[in-house]
């Protein structure tokens, strides 16, 4: 069932939205009743969408233990869109109640759609996730630089790493499996991590999560110029969530250029300021 652009509006997590915006994005949402005692999300399912409560109770079970009560406007499955494991707890209804629903392709389709708007929401909705996953003492700690080039310009990238060899010695990668398998064949850099570029979140492989979970020192993504933009929403989107987060985002040789010289610098200060700080290759890489 469609749901009614009110019932987002009435929410606190849709207040830095302006009513026009609700409304397209009460387009992407649906609308479903709960019942008592309904099992609402599994334990060990893998996650493809998230919910908005907009009205009722909803129980979170581990271990056959309640250990929170959620109502209107919380959230659940957020933690699912930006980490691809199976869901951790069982999630259960603790009265009748209604849910908006969004399924992750329909964030990614939004993204496609309303770029600015797709980002605003992926931003919103994973806030809360991201400062919980922030304090995870076992997630990944990597700082990746990553390396991406639309088909036509891959040989370019290839020539820019040759040419700064040195500097991707020493410094984590992420890359696409086809850029990173042309990547360690043809100039010998190790990649750390495999990426999904051509989705903005796409649970722990999204370049989108990774900029979200603090993991992007830098985004190099040598594209051709001329490409006309619908062929190219993710790119799009990459540099509005790059914006966003205050990542430093290069698409053409020279700016790369410019994001080499300014990581060196900072590697430079932070050795001179704690002369015992290791290089970026004593993180382990991630599985």
């Amino acid at each position: 069932m469609l749901i009614n652009n009110n019932l987002l509006l009435e929410l606190d997590l849709f207040k830095k939205f302006y009513t026009e915006e609700v409304q397209i994005l009460s387009e992407y949402f649906s609308c479903h009743k709960f019942f008592p005692e309904q099992v609402m999300m599994r334990k060990g399912e893998v996650g493809t969408y998230l919910g908005i409560i907009t009205s009722g109770e909803v129980k979170i079970i581990d271990n056959e233990e309640v250990i929170a009560t959620l109502t209107q406007g919380d959230l659940l499955g957020e933690i699912a869109l930006i980490q691809s494991s199976p869901r951790t707890v069982n999630v259960v209804a603790a009265s009748e109640g209604e849910i908006a629903i969004i399924t992750f392709d329909d964030i990614e389709k939004l993204y496609s759609n309303q770029c600015n708007l797709g980002v605003k929401l992926i931003d919103v909705l994973t806030e809360s996730a991201v400062k919980r996953l922030l304090k995870d003492q076992n997630r990944d700690t990597n700082q990746y630089v990553a390396l991406l080039a639309s088909e036509q310009k891959t040989v370019e990238l290839v020539d820019f790493v040759l040419q700064h060899k040195d500097f991707f010695s020493i410094h984590a990668i992420a890359a696409t499996a086809a850029i990173g398998e042309i990547l360690q064949q043809q100039t010998g850099v190790t990649i750390r991590k495999t990426i999904q570029a051509k989705h903005l979140i796409a649970g722990d492989q999204g370049i989108g999560s990774l900029i979200l979970s603090e993991n992007i020192q830098a985004i190099i993504y040598i594209r051709k110029p001329l490409a006309p933009i619908e062929e190219q929403p993710e790119l799009e989107a990459l540099s509005r969530l790059s914006d966003l987060h205050q990542v430093p985002f290069a698409t053409n040789l020279t700016t790369a250029e410019a994001i080499v010289h300014y990581l060196n610098e900072c590697q430079l200060k932070s050795l001179s300021t704690f002369p015992n700080l290791k290089t970026p290759t004593s993180a382990q890489p991630s599985a």
